[in-house]
């Protein structure tokens, strides 16, 4: 018997390359795969769900705590709706 554990939403920050602005996505696994939106304007990409997408997620993360120093309006990046256009 295959049991299928429920995995929650994933927050994480990334560049739209639709609307352009740093915001929060949310990555939606669903089996193998993923439906990551842009909280912002709404554009969605499907991404396989594996090791690899998710350590990318993680060290995209890492990366973007760090610029927080250089750019600050990274650190206000929390929440479903939240974006900034960084120059």
């Amino acid at each position: 018997m295959i049991v299928e554990r429920e995995v929650k939403p994933i927050l994480h920050r990334k560049k739209c390359p639709a609307c352009g602005y740093y915001t929060v996505y949310q990555a939606v696994p669903a089996g193998t795969q993923a439906t990551d939106t842009c909280t912002h304007c709404r554009h969605q990409i499907t991404l396989p769900w594996d090791n690899e997408v998710k350590s990318t997620i993680k060290n995209t993360e890492k990366m973007l705590r760090d610029l927080e120093d250089v750019y600050p309006e990274l650190k206000a990046l929390k929440n479903p709706g939240d974006h900034t256009l960084l120059e």
